[in-house]
């Protein structure tokens, strides 16, 4: 194979590992609603996979649900905007994603970013080894300044 082949098909397994990656992204985004299937959305990391609480603290996924402290919007959407995708080597990735959330109390009620890294299982399946949600903004009124910072907070 000429050098020139190797680089295609090096470019062509890279842009196939960010679609693969978006749409892990997407579903993520897609899941993260009202009612949300944690179990699912824990489905989309790798068993040693952590979810970092908006506190900073890790959690394992199969805690996930911790995010919303018990207290669930009545209705939310969360919308990506900008991926950026980088690779750290052949099998791990990092992942920065703006993202818009919309709810019930508010449009949009809060913004920010979500900081992924991922790792290519043998299977070849891309999965989320772990999420970080960090909130660049809120709406005062909405759910995540009404309900989900005062439910944390009271928590301690």
């Amino acid at each position: 194979m000429s050098n020139q082949e190797t680089s295609n098909a090096e470019a062509l397994e890279r842009m196939i590992a960010r679609s693969e990656i978006t749409a892990i992204l997407q579903r993520y985004a897609n899941m993260a609603v009202e009612n949300a299937d944690f179990a699912g959305m824990a489905r989309l990391f790798t068993d040693d996979g952590t979810f970092i609480l908006l506190d900073g603290t890790a959690v394992p996924v199969t805690e996930i649900e911790k995010i919303v402290a018990g207290h669930e919007a009545t209705w939310i959407r969360h919308h990506l905007t900008t991926i950026q995708i980088d690779f750290t080597s052949e099998t791990t990735a990092t992942a920065d994603s703006y993202y818009i959330a919309f709810t019930d109390l508010a449009q949009p009620d809060h913004w920010g970013r979500w900081r992924d890294t991922l790792r290519r299982e043998p299977d070849g399946r891309w999965m989320l080894t772990s999420k970080q949600p960090l909130v660049e903004g809120f709406h005062p009124e909405g759910w995540i300044g009404t309900v989900l910072y005062p439910a944390m907070q009271a928590q301690g």
